[in-house]
């Protein structure tokens, strides 16, 4: 019977080790089969179908009475998580939303997290007019970029593939920071150039990968360098919502 580690599971997956911890913790997925050798392949068919549950925002009590007791089963999902999000803006100290936000981060794979909640919520931040908003996002930033950059510290104690993410345009300062978030969650140990310049930026460290974050368009310089490098050969590439390019 082929065996896998937790490392293997975790990079086919984009699952963290802290998420199978909870997952174990909350029932939803047995220990390893075998310690030295990892788990079964049948165990590896549950932890993709427990990550297929919790893509829909249900907490993990909700998913276990799914499996185990479904006529208790009451279906919340990702509309429910981001109205106990934007309750904590509103009422709850830093240490209470830090402590939240990583429990969820726990809870859930980071790119379900980010994706269908940190993402959206950030979008409604910064739509909103209504009395208090301009805190709600300062808060929410203050909150993911804690998040992100204690993230990025625990990749550096794992084997993380290294990935240089610069900003070379933005919608907002928190987007390009919910990217690192997700990438982080990925296997990768980010290092994150934040804020977008004219030129372009350089990393501190090696890297396997770079990604240059559109976020609201490209401009012709940059552009042409990153046409340049690409014809070199260099390993990068451009992401974000808007790569277009712009005068």
């Amino acid at each position: 019977m082929k065996y896998l580690n937790t490392e293997t599971v975790c990079a086919m997956t984009g699952v963290l080790p802290t998420t199978l911890k909870n997952w174990k913790r909350a029932g939803l997925i047995s220990r390893a089969e075998d310690l030295k050798r990892g788990y079964s392949w049948s165990q590896y068919i549950r932890i993709n179908h427990i990550l297929v549950l919790t893509s829909r925002g249900d907490t993990l009590g909700e998913i276990y009475n799914l499996i185990y007791a479904p006529r208790y089963y009451h279906h919340s999902g990702w509309g429910y998580r981001l109205e106990e999000l934007l309750l904590l803006l509103d009422y709850a100290d830093d240490v209470a939303l830090d402590k939240h936000l990583r429990r969820l981060m726990r809870d859930y794979s980071s790119e379900n997290c980010v994706n269908y909640l940190l993402k959206p919520l950030n979008d409604l931040l910064h739509k909103e007019s209504l009395s208090g908003s301009a805190l709600r996002h300062s808060r929410f930033h203050r909150a993911v970029v804690q998040q992100t950059l204690k993230s990025m510290q625990n990749s550096e104690r794992q084997k993380a593939v290294p990935l240089f993410l610069e900003a070379v345009s933005v919608n907002n300062e928190t987007e390009i920071w919910l990217e690192a978030l997700r990438l982080t969650g990925l296997g990768f140990r980010v290092e994150i150039a934040s804020e977008p310049g004219m030129r372009p930026a350089v990393a501190a460290r090696r890297y396997d990968h770079h990604f240059m974050w559109c976020g609201a368009g490209i401009s012709p310089g940059m552009k042409r360098h990153f046409s340049q490098r690409l014809e070199a050969g260099d390993p990068i590439m451009l992401c974000g919502p808007d790569k277009a390019e712009r005068v």
